[in-house]
């Protein structure tokens, strides 16, 4: 079926749900569109008249409007990051169970993954609690049923723990064993509704790749929302191309490189100097035996054995600081013209080129900004976090092939086999 005349209500009709359709790509919209016709067999003309009287076929459209793509352990510094927060929170607070939240989590894959990654780090069934919500009443019920295929483990080392989380059913499926189904409480819930937290508390909230393709409002209530809903010192995931929104928002950087990971400040905390904002691309080194606190068995396993937060240290000067301060705020223009203002004297810098690379991706110019991070991996052949955000690029474009180019360079720059 051909489309013929104005659409023009199908932009209205996404930005009322709470979406960016410039985000969702205009060619994969209206494709979406184009199927929902088809399978429905009406007209472009009469949808909108449909649209407005049945429920189910407004869920069918945004079902096809927001194809998931997800696998488990995608990003696997997250889940370091997720267990080693588990571990401190069992040490300081053990009677206390630790509580994860995943937005947007599609069809399971992340949040069987945050129970697999806190069970591989020693915790028991009891000890923490997983929920997990999805605008999607289909994608909730493929992550209740739990079964997956090939194309959901694509990430290094997914033979380490298969086995002992899953069934193998044949035909390259498997399912998640039955002791783990208790672990994850799996809602449908609309991240445009106010009540979706329900007022609970939670140690960590994974959100990522959500944000991206909401508009700015509903961007910036989500991440208040994240942070009432964290304790302080809580975690926040966000995806590699999603910001918070401001300069801190209450928030102050994780600093695992990899990660995309924000912590959840206390009152009392002070504020960070402005011109001293967090490391963009790389931190500190983690310290997995510090005293008091607990060496997590299962970030090494996942992750497939490698080292992480080895990356050197970030130079925090004032206008690279400054610079990622403005982007975060979405200030981007700002940003660019800092950058570029000390690329001229830091012309062989990749941390620079890097950053300019996130500024550009960020304000959704992305030819711009795979220049800018193969231009960091031309100084810096193992620059990382340009693998990671390059990976992350195409991955985002549907080109898997260099997307796993990309990943397996990381993967080797962190000394995984």
């Amino acid at each position: 079926m051909r489309l013929n005349g104005d659409v023009g209500w199908l932009w209205d009709w996404l930005a009322a749900a709470g979406l960016e359709p410039r985000a969702l790509g205009e060619a994969a919209v209206l494709c979406a569109l184009k199927r929902r016709l088809d399978a429905a067999g009406c007209t472009a003309a009469a949808y909108p008249a449909r649209l407005a009287a049945d429920a189910e076929e407004r869920a069918r459209l945004l079902d096809a409007v927001l194809v998931p793509e997800t696998w488990f352990f995608r990003e696997p510094p997250a889940f370091e990051a997720l267990a080693e927060s588990a571990a401190r929170h069992r040490l300081q607070r053990r009677s206390v169970p630790f509580h994860v939240l995943s937005l947007g989590c599609s069809t399971g894959e992340e949040p069987w993954s945050i129970v697999i990654a806190l069970r591989e780090a020693g915790m028991r069934k009891g000890d923490f609690r997983v929920e997990a919500l999805d605008i999607s009443a289909r994608a909730i019920e493929a992550a209740r049923a739990g079964i997956y295929g090939g194309r959901s483990f694509r990430s290094p080392g997914d033979g380490t723990w298969r086995s002992r989380y899953f069934d193998e059913l044949g035909d390259g499926r498997y399912r998640v064993k039955d002791g783990l189904r208790g672990d994850v409480e799996y809602r449908v819930a609309h991240l445009g509704d106010p009540g979706w937290g329900g007022g609970r508390r939670y140690q960590a909230v994974f959100c990522r790749n959500v944000l991206i393709y909401l508009r700015a409002e509903l961007r910036a209530r989500i991440m208040d929302q994240c942070r009432d809903a964290l304790d302080p010192g809580g975690l926040l995931v966000l995806g590699h191309a999603d910001g918070i929104g401001g300069p801190d928002r209450g928030f102050r950087r994780h600093g695992v490189a990899g990660a995309f990971s924000w912590i959840r400040r206390d009152a009392a905390e002070a504020e960070p100097p402005p011109a001293r904002s967090s490391r963009p691309l790389a931190a500190k080194a983690v310290r997995r035996d510090a005293p008091g606190e607990a060496k997590p068995s299962g970030p090494d396993l996942l992750s497939g054995g490698r080292e992480t937060g080895r990356a050197a240290p970030f130079d925090e000067g004032a206008v690279l600081g400054t610079a990622r301060a403005l982007a975060d705020g979405g200030n981007y223009q700002a940003a660019e013209r800092l950058c570029q203002s000390h690329l001229a004297s830091h012309p062989h810098d990749p941390e620079v080129h890097a950053l300019l690379g996130i500024v550009m991706s960020a304000a959704n110019r992305d030819d711009e900004a795979l220049r800018y991070f193969r231009q960091a991996l031309y100084l810096a052949p193992s620059h990382n976090e340009s693998l990671l955000h390059l990976a992350a690029l195409y991955e985002r474009r549907g080109d898997e092939e260099r997307a796993r180019h990309f990943r397996n360079r990381s993967a080797a720059a962190e000394g995984e086999p």
